[in-house]
């Protein structure tokens, strides 16, 4: 037993002083990384970047080595975080901020610095060429992520790191904000990136179209989602379907007056402008005077002849005319003569109004043949009319319902 505490003792000394001191020095660190040790590299960078020999000059400034030695932190740590081989994951919990802190510093000391390390060949690596590399590895788990995994979480958590290596590219701004972040719930940063992604002169149309949804739908914000509409209107002239976006928040907000005004303006100064005359007549309708809302839907396919919303509009509100004159006959007794007169003008008024309506009706069937909406619109006037003109109306009747049981619609 004594011998075996003196021979520990013995040993012990031995074992202290075969352990190395770990000195500073970013030539052995960057060799370390190339050799794929990735606990010395670790050992020896952050050993090197708290030395004040190395890092610091006489001045008290940064020295000229030192933004390379925070550059090579970055490096070191990045490794860590991409590795694929075990043993080194458990070097740092958390490698990534480490690379991120590490690179951070590296350009506030130096921005312009386009190298810091040469190849086997002694060839310049430039930093843009290992931050393309890094973000790619990172871009490949995004998108497994992503698309395989529907881990939109740990997407996002990937997609921040490719644009944290390449801060510049548009493309990579228009994932992490359009589709990524919105994706993993990350409404505040899709807002930035999408806001850097324009900043940058990104031009997809997609970047305004999500940025108005976060702020109509998530954020609540009618006022941002307005502005955001109006942006799109002015980026993108030509494109149609934008207006409908700052219409649909004016008619949120109640602000329909300024959308009419809008609009109107739209129509007068572009007399082949179809959308404005179309959109005069969305408001007018949701205004409640749809004399005046007829009016311009009639206008808009006067300018497009086959603007099947226009059609629908037009056959919606007419058929809202017959049913409401059913109703107002129905309140109408059966007992006084000048009732049974009254009823009786009303039940012609109804086939002029039924009659008024079925050509808009008949023009949306022929547009969208097999819209559900529209063929049961349709079954509806044609039983009406029936009502008047059998011999008329029965056979189109029965023609439409073959159609639609075709269509495995049910039908009487």
């Amino acid at each position: 037993m004594k011998k075996t505490a003196i021979a520990l003792l013995l040993l012990f000394p031995i074992a202290l002083m075969a352990q190395k001191e770990i000195k500073p020095s970013i030539g052995k660190a960057e060799r370390a990384l190339k050799a794929g040790k990735l606990d010395e590299a670790k050992a020896i960078i952050d050993v090197t970047v708290t030395s004040t020999e190395v890092m610091v000059d006489k001045k008290g400034n940064p020295s000229k080595n030192a933004a390379k030695a925070w550059y090579l932190k970055g490096l070191i740590y990045a490794a860590i975080d991409t590795t694929k081989e075990a043993k080194w994951k458990t070097l740092e919990a958390e490698p990534f901020e480490v690379a991120k802190e590490a690179f951070t510093k590296s350009k506030e000391i130096d921005k312009t610095e386009l190298t810091f390390f040469n190849d086997e060949n002694s060839l310049p690596l430039l930093n843009s060429s290992l931050e393309s590399k890094l973000a790619q590895a990172y871009l490949n788990v995004s998108l497994k992520s992503y698309q395989e995994e529907k881990d939109y979480k740990k997407a996002f958590k990937y997609m921040e790191r490719v644009v944290f290596l390449l801060p510049n590219d548009t493309s990579m701004l228009m994932n992490a904000g359009v589709y990524f972040a919105p994706s993993a719930e990350e409404y505040d940063k899709a807002i930035d990136y999408i806001t850097r992604y324009h900043e940058k002169g990104g031009k997809n149309q997609d970047g305004y179209i999500q940025l108005y949804s976060i702020y109509r739908d998530k954020k609540k914000d009618n006022e941002k989602a307005l502005a955001t509409a109006k942006a799109m209107i002015a980026k993108f002239p030509n494109n149609s379907e934008f207006p409908r976006y700052e219409l649909d928040i004016y008619i949120k907000m109640g602000r329909l007056a300024e959308a009419k005004a809008l609009m109107e303006k739209n129509a007068q100064s572009n007399p082949s402008d179809v959308e404005s005359r179309f959109y005069l007549g969305v408001i007018s309708n949701e205004m409640k005077n749809p004399e005046e809302a007829k009016k311009w839907f009639n206008e808009t396919i006067k300018v497009d002849p086959n603007h099947y919303d226009a059609y629908a509009s037009l056959a919606d509100l007419s058929y809202k005319d017959v049913r409401a004159i059913r109703e107002e006959r129905n309140e109408i007794g059966t007992t006084k003569d000048a009732d049974i007169k009254k009823r009786q003008e009303l039940f012609q008024k109804i086939e002029a109004k039924l009659k008024e309506s079925l050509p808009y009706w008949e023009k949306c069937e022929s547009l969208k043949p097999n819209e559900e909406a529209v063929l049961y619109g349709l079954l509806s006037v044609y039983g009406d009319l029936a009502n008047y003109d059998e011999a008329t109306y029965n056979p189109k009747l029965e023609k439409l319902k073959k159609k639609m049981k075709s269509l495995k619609l049910e039908v009487d």
